[in-house]
């Protein structure tokens, strides 16, 4: 049933309202009118064969001299099962000449003041499209169950996959015309644009009501609704299950407003829907705020309008037991299955670990147990293939993993050149080779303790600088070894990055699942003892020293010479200050010592991970190739390269062993950077370092080989 019928169907309140008499203060002059009311979905949408009870009860009366108000709820079960219940709702009896004067929806100083303050939002959607603005006949292969041929082919499914997610028949359709921006809103997550034309003669006037003719707001509220449809299938969330339904999101108050009448003289309504919230926990769900206009004035305002892409019961929704599934209806750019797909890796950073990995991982519902990262520092996406035997931790397991990446990431945007990043390489090979780990069974053995993962050690080389904006890239990780010692589980991978078929990343790690005692007693890279900066160690003569100062705040750090170089912004800018001593290290060559100060706020703690938040080893490493950026700058080491830009060094094996992490209390991190070859090549200026990473009293990271490039833009 549509969730308009499911409410419309709660109509007794005016027959309850009538039987009491209201008809004898009225005397026929007096329409009814619903003002406010409060909606809240407490299980799925009534099914065919189903029967509806609606327990209605007045609460209260207001007379306002001839205006009646009147206070009412209701509950409504489908075959004994509560499913939708109405709150604090509103409706009164008014004149002609009362409602020819609407006041509108009116939005109150504070309310606009929460939404300019609301945080910007994250979501990749699982299948991009150009195609941005709908007519009637788009919206009628949606209909017909045809999001492939409105969208194009990464929104196609199989045959006989997900029949029902569709839009209603042309009767029921209450939007004609859409236009969608992704981006849009207050939170950044998209807005829908919609207009509805109205017939003076169509069934929606002539049966609500007799004599009395207005569109219903329960068929406002359907268009919407099926506005929200739509945009789940824009964004690609149909793919995350073979045989799903569009369900009302359960538990979540519905606020609306009506503070107008649209009637047979009107010939159009308007729809501005913003989104609020996108996400695939617990399932693929969008949450929306709407407004409804005539002409310029809104009359009709829902807040929190939820709708999701949940399974029908019964049908597959995760792996079984062993990890592996029936196919789940997702499949990659060139058609290939997924084993699992983004809704199941969603879980695996935030969720059900059982719903990402299988039955086994039900234990962990009622535990604390390893996620891998999330949100905008979540850089695995599917699952293709899996070769390996859950419970079997030797060597050998393989496991065949996809990231699609945005051509308008974030990363991009915020990086000195709009490549991929070094912290995106090196995090994306990480988590998807822990996850095979990590989905093969590495903690089930000891369910009783709660285990935190860390990256230990690693070596990786770029083989070659591609642009992957817009591309997928495939993880193939193989497992090499595991060990389990006390309150630890080792394990050992190697694993190369491609595109296109073309391998472009390769490497190896080592990590570690840790108990808590475990990771309680970190002692450092130097066993506990405090190791001073080559700053502090060596007497260095204070004119040689160059103070750098990267304020919070400020605009990126450009070449003040006029050049093209500058370092990241945004979530990328990770240094404050550096000192530079130009001949100084233990190399001679040159010695950055890089400060940062750490707010328990920083955006990667959330993201890094759930339930146990440290900073990425990566964002580490990426501070330290800001500060090589800056010696380049600083010494003009571009100088005669044709709009030199900054890039990954390829061909140079970066190898790094972390032993402890930065905390939320942790207030700062510092860093030495020993410059030891400065190369230049034909087409590339090559700068390698040797670097440590330490939080107060701690060195913490090691890095040997950790490289930058210059190269001219049209290089």
């Amino acid at each position: 049933m549509p969730p308009a019928v499911t409410v419309e169907a709660g109509q007794c309140d005016l027959l309850l309202v009538s039987y009491l008499g209201i008809d004898f203060r009225n005397k026929g002059e007096r329409v009814y009118r619903l003002l406010d009311s409060t909606l809240v979905f407490r299980g799925n949408l009534p099914r065919v064969g189903q029967t509806l009870k609606y327990d209605i009860s007045i609460d209260r009366f207001v007379h306002n001299g001839d205006t009646t108000l009147f206070f009412f709820s209701y509950k409504c079960y489908a075959d004994g099962e509560l499913i939708l219940e109405l709150h604090d709702a509103c409706a009164g009896f008014f004149s002609a000449a009362e409602l020819e004067t609407p006041i509108g929806v009116v939005m109150t100083d504070k309310e606009k003041a929460e939404r300019a303050a609301l945080p910007k939002g994250y979501f990749k959607p699982l299948a991009y499209t150009d195609k941005n603005h709908l007519t009637a006949e788009d919206l009628e292969l949606l209909a017909q169950g045809r999001p492939g041929d409105v969208f194009g082919p990464d929104h196609a499914q199989d045959p006989g996959i997900n029949p029902a997610l569709r839009l209603p028949v042309e009767k029921l359709r209450m939007v004609d015309e859409v236009t969608i921006d992704r981006k849009g809103g207050p939170r950044g997550l998209g807005t829908l644009s919609a207009v509805k034309n109205l017939q003076p003669d169509a069934w929606y006037f002539e049966c609500h009501f007799p004599d009395d003719p207005v569109l219903a707001g329960s068929l406002v509220a359907e268009g919407a609704v099926q506005l929200l449809q739509i945009y789940l299938l824009h964004q690609g969330m149909h793919l995350t299950l073979p045989d799903a339904a569009f369900q009302c999101v359960t538990d979540t108050p519905i606020e609306v407003q009506v503070r107008g009448q649209i009637t047979q003289k009107h010939t159009q309504i308007r729809y501005e829907v913003e989104v609020m919230e996108l996400t695939l926990l617990p399932r693929a769900t969008v949450i929306a705020d709407v407004l409804i206009y005539i002409g310029d004035l809104p009359v009709i305002r829902m807040k929190n309008l939820g709708l999701q892409v949940r399974e029908k019961p019964g049908t597959p929704y995760r792996p079984e037991a062993g990890g592996i599934p029936q196919f789940l209806g997702r499949r990659n750019r060139s058609g290939e299955a997924a084993m699992i797909n983004e809704m199941h890796l969603a879980h695996a950073a935030k969720g059900d670990l059982d719903i990402a990995m299988g039955p086994e991982f039900e234990v962990y519902r009622t535990s604390r147990a390893p996620y891998i990262p999330n949100g905008a520092f979540q850089f695995v996406d599917r699952v293709m293939s899996l070769k390996g035997t859950r419970g079997d931790l030797g060597p050998g397991s393989e496991m065949v993993t996809e990231y699609d990446s945005p051509a308008d990431a974030w990363y991009y945007e915020e990086n000195s050149y709009p490549h991929m990043p070094n912290a995106v390489y090196m995090e994306s090979s990480l988590q998807a080779a822990i996850f095979l780990g990590y989905y093969l069974g590495a903690t089930l053995k000891n369910t009783d303790e709660q285990y935190a993962i860390r990256n230990l050690d690693g070596r990786a080389t770029l083989v070659k600088d591609i642009d992957l904006r817009g591309k997928t890239i495939r993880h193939h990780s193989r497992l090499l070894m595991t060990s389990a010692v006390t309150g630890a589980v080792l394990q050992n991978f190697s694993y190369e990055l491609s595109a296109d078929g073309e391998v472009f990343y390769t490497g190896e790690s080592l990590f570690g699942y840790f108990s808590d005692a475990a990771l309680a007693n970190q002692v450092g890279l130097d066993n506990g003892k405090y190791v001073a900066p080559w700053i502090e160690t060596n007497e260095v003569d204070p004119a040689k020293v160059r103070r750098i100062e990267l304020p919070e705040g400020a605009p990126a750090f450009t070449d003040p010479s006029g050049g093209h170089l500058h370092l990241p912004g945004g979530r990328y800018a990770l240094v404050d200050r550096v000192d530079l001593v130009e001949d100084g290290g233990r190399h001679g060559r040159g010695y950055l010592h890089g400060h940062r100060a750490i707010r328990p706020d920083e955006w990667y703690f959330d993201c890094h991970f759930h339930r146990d938040p440290v900073m990425p080893g990566s964002l580490g490493v990426e501070a330290i190739l800001q500060a090589m950026r800056l010696y380049v700058i600083e010494e003009n080491l571009a100088e005669g390269f044709e709009r030199p830009r900054f890039a990954m060094a390829t061909g140079v094996e970066m190898s790094w062993k972390y032993r402890g992490q930065i905390l939320r209390h942790d207030k700062e991190l510092s860093f030495d950077v020993h410059v030891k070859e400065v190369r230049r090549e034909e087409g590339r200026l090559l700068v390698i370092a040797d670097a440590e990473l330490s939080k107060p009293g701690l060195r913490i990271y090691e890095l040997t080989d950790v490289a930058i490039e210059v190269r001219s833009t049209e290089a």
